[in-house]
């Protein structure tokens, strides 16, 4: 697993219904927010309070999707556009004033599903039907599953719901796991070394048509190699 906090955190969208939801949600929004982030190791934890609040947003169709990652207050835009049909992936991110933009080959893309795959190993994910809960009127059932990352033992569990269809699930660094829903919770654990929990906030069958539009400005586009000597690198696909 990387040190840097850019590459261990996920994401996943919504409007309030009462009861169970009715329909099947192929397009729209998803926000998740970072409702805790806590650490064993006290020197950390001070620096994590910071990151609270911050937000996962994914907007999507049946081909694409954009997943938007605000950190801090803004201090830390990252825009991720995926055109499932196209095999396509580019990445935009703002951070303190630089702007990097990083294309992704299909052959980048299949690299970086093979990575995940050989992290996770044998490991599975465990559902327990019985295990439910009503996020923002989606019934969600529980999924987990833990694996070594380096050597450190990492669990993660999710709260799932079949009734909303993203064309990829997102979760940062496992381009290769396969859920059975779309997260709208969602906690890692790290060996007590930090543990995250996302929860969706708002879901929205409403999508804007411009709303796989790239900004504009003017990015230095860089590889994935030279985003890893800043300290950048990882998986920011899916």
């Amino acid at each position: 697993m990387r040190k840097s906090l850019l590459l261990i955190l996920p994401l996943f969208v919504l409007t309030a219904y009462s009861g169970w939801s009715q329909k099947t949600l192929k397009q729209g929004y998803v926000k998740m927010t970072l409702t805790d982030i806590k650490s064993s190791d006290s020197q950390m934890a001070p620096m994590l309070d910071v990151m609270k609040g911050s937000t996962n947003e994914i907007y999507f169709d049946e081909q694409k999707q954009k997943v938007e990652i605000n950190m801090m207050n803004g201090m830390m835009l990252m825009r991720v556009y995926q055109n499932i049909g196209g095999k396509t992936s580019e990445t935009y991110m703002d951070m303190m004033g630089q702007k990097i933009k990083t294309v992704f080959s299909q052959e980048q893309l299949q690299q970086q599903i093979e990575a995940s795959e050989d992290l996770l190993g044998d490991a599975k994910v465990v559902y327990d039907k019985s295990d439910t809960k009503d996020i923002l009127g989606y019934k969600c059932h529980r999924g987990s599953i833990e694996y070594d990352a380096e050597g450190q033992n990492v669990k993660m569990t999710f709260y799932l719901t079949p009734e909303i269809r993203v064309p990829q699930v997102y979760v940062q660094n496992l381009n290769g796991l396969k859920l059975e829903g779309t997260p709208l919770a969602m906690t890692i654990d790290m060996g007590g070394m930090m543990s995250m929990t996302y929860e969706a906030q708002e879901i929205s069958d409403k999508l804007a048509p411009d709303f796989f539009d790239k900004p504009e400005g003017n990015y230095q586009e860089m590889t994935m190699e030279q985003l890893q000597k800043l300290g950048m690198g990882g998986q920011l696909g899916f």
